[in-house]
């Protein structure tokens, strides 16, 4: 079978929100490179999915739930994950550049030593969400509470925050 047969296979499974199944998938599939870039998931219930080190870029996840999903290592640039539930999600070591996350669910969601550069954070519900070592530079955190956020050594520069 060819690797993009195989990648159309996971990523149908995704589509189709049978999230147990795509893990089952994934985990005998962990050495392809998946590549889903430009895909709609607006809308679908993707939560605790194995995302990790999968390539997104330009997706849109608008109004979708990803609680609890490993997006460990996954390039989400120019992503939009607008009015999300992205609460309990893992996005650490990750590339979210220029992303809209705005008015998502992001308690507990844990942003460790993630790329979020020039990404829109407005009217986001924060809670615990931990920011250790992120990249926030010029990141759109106006009227955000910083307190619910764990910034621990987080670069600020060109943010309310800051």
């Amino acid at each position: 079978m060819s690797d993009l047969k195989q990648d159309e296979e996971g990523l149908a499974l995704l589509l189709e929100e049978n999230v147990n199944e795509f893990n089952g998938w994934r985990l005998k599939n962990l050495t392809l490179k998946l590549d889903f870039s430009g895909t709609d998931f607006s809308n679908k219930d993707i939560s605790k999915a194995y995302l990790n080190g999968i390539t997104f870029t330009e997706c849109n996840f608008t109004n979708s739930i990803v609680v609890g999903t490993n997006l460990v290592q996954s390039n989400l640039t120019r992503t939009n994950f607008e009015s999300s539930d992205m609460s309990e999600a893992l996005i650490l070591y990750a590339t979210v550049k220029d992303s809209n996350i705005s008015k998502s669910q992001l308690s507990n969601t844990n942003f460790m030593w993630s790329d979020l550069q020039n990404s829109d954070f407005r009217q986001s519900n924060m809670y615990k969400t931990i920011f250790v070592e992120a990249d926030l530079r010029n990141a759109n955190t106006e009227g955000l509470d910083k307190s619910n956020a764990y910034l621990k050594y987080a670069k600020l520069k060109g943010t309310s925050w800051e």
